[in-house]
């Protein structure tokens, strides 16, 4: 089946998201096909009945389109109320004008027009006015329930309905601005406008198809869904909450959070997605009852459930982010060709609720789930079976559920796989090894991405352990390995994985140096510095602290400078110490923050030199890393088969 859609010629260009838009002045020219040409667009619903389409603006080209996953095709014909000319381009006749109800029958709406007579209405909107009716196209009125087709044939019940389609002014929409509200026949009730970036245009959140026929005592407008007064209250967001019986969890929500008197306002208008009863009740009752009982918890959950403009699903024509009133938190909405649309991902009934000041949705789940989730239900979502399974074994399922302020580096399935067999032998069979094994993994505080720096220190549950922190641009890492961080955290603490196992240090630089022979050269070179300083002393001065970084030269790196100039070298302690000095950085830099293609320059104790990555090949300056992050009690470890020179010493040996 092809639907229609006619787009005036009109020049309308909005600029909206979700509200707010401007419109030009009026041009019923259209240079290409001539004037008073308008474009429809021709959207194949299926199997009949129409899905969603978008209306656009000019210009428009000839290219197809696609709305909800359907191609779409544009033509042009004579708008309403026009004719062609023989021998004038575009549409220059001007056709008689008709009663509103005659132009409604002109677009087809001839179940409309039947109702109206049936019930004793026509005659009254034929003359005087003026008004503006919104006409129901018969492919909507075959479409109603047996419900509501029952209240059609009802005298009572037709007259509200039908009523409730007519406005006594004259409502054009490019001169209306988006979501005003508008009074009915039907006493006391309102219908809500709304114009939206995909260019679509809704009444009550139903799409307007064709809009703006101008008849002798009004305008008429073509829709694609019956109205329904019923879908329309007075009463304000929160009092329509609290009276459904199927919402008391999110209006006790509303309550805890403060938000409940936020939501009376009658100078906004926003959207709320209420999660049903069922739907929170999925929630673990320790989570839930968390939230309960939390105000910063539950007002977390609520605000991300409240969008702060009127979201209509008929505008929903193409993935769509919509903020929330939660910092940095967007809801995806998207749709299909058979007409539904999603909000992250899940199926949302067109049950809607229009209030006094915005629209209710009944979802059947939740936008989020993670709000009073402890450390330990966030390592389950996370995927982190592995740490959790020796979690359990140290039995430190509890602690990860009460304790309040931790931060748990969690290593992911992947790094378990590459351990020792042995080693994971022994702390899956080994409670107190498991213990100390998790204790390592687990700071005392809660690390969030805005809270940490390069060279943080976060005490462990392990006594007298600590953690470093590294941060190299965006980058971040724990002991040298790599974070992912989470935007989430949990009531008490946060969760980040990393990708790999966690060991305390057990060696300094110092030792790692001297008990190894490919160092001695280096170990002689720092002794000749430290024995001709003044206060003589004989262990690593440049080992103090513990956020280092050390380029260590192999003894073939110093033997590459030739038996004269290594023996030069060494009788001169202050142009070794200029040299060992270059081999040293106030920070620890990890190969996994290091990006691929990328030059960071370092500052060593000397000068600055350069660090890059050439796929997975690491170099400082011309010198290569060979050996890359070994983790000591007092910095990173990256050993080197070139010197660092300085440039002084460079030059002069060039």
């Amino acid at each position: 089946m092809i639907v229609t859609i006619v787009l005036t010629s009109l020049v309308l260009t909005y600029n909206v998201v979700y509200g707010n838009y401007y419109h030009h002045n009026r041009n019923t020219t259209l240079h290409k096909y001539g004037p008073n040409v308008c474009a429809v667009e021709e959207i194949s619903s299926g199997k009949g009945g129409v899905t969603s389409h978008r209306e656009r603006g000019w210009p428009i080209d000839d290219r197809q389109h696609r709305t909800c996953g359907q191609n779409t095709i544009v033509r042009y014909e004579c708008c309403l109320g026009f004719k062609s000319m023989y021998g004038c381009p575009g549409c220059t006749g001007v056709k008689p004008t008709k009663n509103v109800l005659e132009t409604v029958e002109e677009l087809g709406a001839f179940e409309f027009v039947r109702y109206l007579r049936q019930h004793g209405l026509y005659d009254s909107l034929t003359s005087g006015g003026p008004y503006t009716i919104f006409a129901p196209t018969d492919e909507a009125f075959s479409k109603m329930d047996n419900a509501y087709r029952s209240a059609m044939e009802s005298y009572e019940s037709a007259i509200e309905i039908l009523r409730y389609h007519v406005v006594p002014l004259r409502i054009v929409t490019q001169n209306v601005s988006s979501n005003e509200m508008f009074n009915t026949l039907n006493d006391g009730l309102q219908l809500r406008f709304n114009k939206y970036s995909t260019k679509i245009e809704t009444i009550n959140c139903v799409t307007i198809m064709r809009k703006n026929r101008i008849a002798q005592n009004g305008v008429v407008h073509l829709i694609n869904s019956v109205l329904s007064p019923y879908t329309y209250s007075n009463r304000n967001l929160v009092q329509i909450i609290n009276q459904n019986q199927d919402l008391t969890i999110f209006s006790k929500m509303l309550e805890v959070s403060r938000m409940h008197q936020s939501l009376k306002e009658p100078l906004q208008t926003l959207t709320v997605m209420v999660p049903t009863d069922i739907a929170l009740q999925r929630f673990p009752q320790n989570q839930l009852r968390r939230i309960l009982n939390d105000e910063s918890l539950s007002k977390a959950f609520v605000l991300k459930h409240i969008l702060p403009a009127p979201v209509c699903l008929s505008a929903v024509t193409e993935d769509q982010y919509v903020r929330s009133l939660a910092d940095s938190n967007y809801v995806k909405f998207s749709c299909d060709g058979k007409n539904t649309v999603t909000a992250q991902g899940n199926c949302i009934n067109n049950d809607l609720k229009l209030t006094s000041n915005g629209i209710i949705y009944a979802i059947n789940f939740a936008l989020s789930s993670e709000e009073g989730k402890s450390a330990l239900q966030i390592m389950q979502h996370l995927g982190l079976s592995e740490f959790v399974q020796i979690v359990n074994i140290a039995g430190l399922a509890q602690t990860f559920e009460n304790f309040n302020a931790l931060t748990v580096f969690a290593p992911t399935n992947k790094a378990f796989k590459c351990m020792n067999p042995m080693e994971m032998y022994r702390i899956r069979s080994d409670p107190s090894a498991a213990r100390a094994f998790v204790d390592f993994h687990v700071g005392r505080q809660i690390v969030m991405a805005e809270n940490i720096y390069d060279g943080k220190t976060v005490e462990t549950f392990a006594s007298g352990k600590i953690l470093r922190l590294q941060c190299v641009q965006n980058e971040f890492g724990v002991e040298g390995r790599r974070i992912h961080f989470q935007t989430v955290r949990g009531y008490n603490g946060a969760v980040h994985a990393v990708d790999h196992v966690l060991y305390p240090p057990t060696i300094s630089v110092e030792d790692l140096i001297r008990k190894n022979e490919s160092f001695s050269l280096y170990a002689q070179a720092v002794d000749l510095v430290l024995g001709a300083s003044s206060e003589g002393r004989t262990s690593f001065e440049f080992c103090s602290g513990v956020h280092n970084t050390y380029f260590v030269p192999t003894d073939y790196a110093f033997r590459k400078l030739g038996a004269v100039e290594l023996h030069r070298l060494f009788g001169n302690p202050t142009r070794m110490r200029q040299i060992l000095d270059n081999h040293q950085a106030d920070r620890i830099l990890p190969s996994a923050l290091i990006g691929t293609r990328r030059q960071y320059e370092i500052k060593t104790k000397n000068e600055i030199v350069r660090v890059s990555n050439e796929d997975d090949k690491f170099m400082v300056n011309e010198a290569e890393i060979i050996e890359t992050d070994i983790m000591t009690t007092n910095g990173l470890v990256h050993v080197v088969d070139d010197l660092i020179l300085p440039q002084n010493i460079r030059r002069r040996s060039e």
